[in-house]
């Protein structure tokens, strides 16, 4: 698998996207874990641990599922990082349609540069 692309200083416009990450996300975050859910059709909360930190990231994500495996496209993959931590594959947490989940995780990076997360659920014990 070859790298994902490089992490540079925020891009011209970046103000915008920092803005909505950290209130928008919140926002979505909060009705993810409410009984409002359901209005988020097709968003879950993924929880991801850094591979160096050990600090555990939890962002919404939209996401499609076929049986128990989701896709989750990286939009902007060259301003985010957190999926650089599931490059190797790596465990990681859901709360997907109100119920907490977990699977492992692996980003795959395509000849174009896209980024799709793939997730294998686990089976529910």
């Amino acid at each position: 698998m070859r790298p994902g692309p490089p992490v540079t200083d925020a891009p011209a416009g970046h103000a915008p996207f920092a803005i909505w990450n950290r209130s928008g996300n919140r926002l979505i975050a909060v009705l993810l874990r409410s009984p409002l859910h359901p209005l988020m059709r097709g968003l879950t909360l993924i929880t991801v641990t850094g591979r160096r930190t050990g600090a555990q990231h939890t962002l919404p994500v939209a996401y499609q599922q076929n049986g128990e495996k989701l896709s989750i496209p990286v939009m902007w993959p060259e301003r985010k990082l957190w999926w650089r931590n599931l490059r190797d594959g790596a465990a990681v947490r859901l709360r997907l349609r109100g119920a907490e989940r977990t699977g492992q995780a692996t980003a795959q990076v395509d000849d174009q540069g896209a980024v799709t997360v793939e997730v294998i659920l686990d089976p529910r014990g």
